[in-house]
């Protein structure tokens, strides 16, 4: 299956890449991973594809498109990283996974090599000509598409080994909220301590340690160790981003408060 991972949100940018991906390979399943709201954040983007690829089957092929230096010099990846496809742009939104995973092949892709392999597997009145702002579509769907159809990354791009890397484990740093206002942060351990002292913003909020959102009273706030292995803060019933003020990429500390 092709999984899609995009900050595109409630847009019709998303339908597209599905369009273009069915077109050239009309058997493949496109599964919606996450279209979110977290533009222009490639931590975000590197958070969903890290939480979410292990569960697809093997030989999946990731698009994710969290894509602010569209059209610039950035190179356009396609990798293979243990079972799996991953394709998008070279700003470290793919690494932790290919990491995790452990890098087997990988190829900045060419438009020119894309492209001509792909016009006469269309089966749509589109055509595909690289426009500066859209490489989800002209670039990214259609590699996967012909990834999917058994077209080897050599025949898509140059190879490279190099990818620009990126960390989801450095510092104190807020790097996804979801739908519910949930805040993961930067971290995958919590210090021994039953609360903490978390400063933010300039403000600063006493946080219960739990192990799910109904370990402290409707309203409160708490800490644990959520799904995908980070550590992340919620209110019970509520919105912690929207209590704390909370945006991607801002920074909060965390002190133990002594039992």
């Amino acid at each position: 299956m092709i999984a899609l991972i995009t900050d595109y949100g409630n847009t019709h940018y998303a339908g597209i890449l599905k369009a273009v991906i069915k077109s050239i390979a009309p058997s493949a399943e496109v599964i919606d991973v996450e279209h979110g709201e977290w533009s222009f954040s490639a931590k975000a983007g590197a958070y969903v594809l890290l939480s979410s690829y292990r569960w697809f089957p093997r030989g999946t092929i990731f698009v994710v498109v969290v894509d602010p230096g569209v059209g610039s010099q950035r190179r356009a990846l396609a990798v293979r990283a243990g079972d799996y496809f991953f394709v998008g742009p070279d700003n470290g939104v793919l690494y932790p996974a290919v990491q995790q995973e452990g890098l087997r092949e990988a190829v900045a892709l060419s438009f020119e090599k894309v492209s001509s392999l792909a016009r006469p597997r269309l089966r749509s009145k589109g055509e595909i000509k690289l426009s500066y702002t859209f490489h989800g579509r002209d670039l990214f769907a259609p590699a996967a598409a012909l990834i999917h159809q058994g077209v080897s990354l050599g025949e898509l791009g140059e190879p490279v080994s190099d990818l620009v890397s990126l960390s989801l484990e450095e510092g104190q740093e807020v790097i996804y909220i979801d739908k519910f206002g949930n805040v993961a942060l930067s971290m995958r351990e919590l210090p021994e301590a039953t609360a903490f002292r978390l400063r933010a913003k300039g403000g600063e909020s006493l946080v219960k340690r739990g192990r799910t959102f109904s370990d402290v009273p409707w309203g409160e706030l708490v800490i644990y160790i959520n799904s995908a292995g980070f550590v992340e803060v919620a209110v019970n019933g509520g919105s912690a981003a929207e209590m704390l003020g909370l945006r991607l990429g801002d920074q909060v500390s965390l002190e133990p408060i002594p039992s």
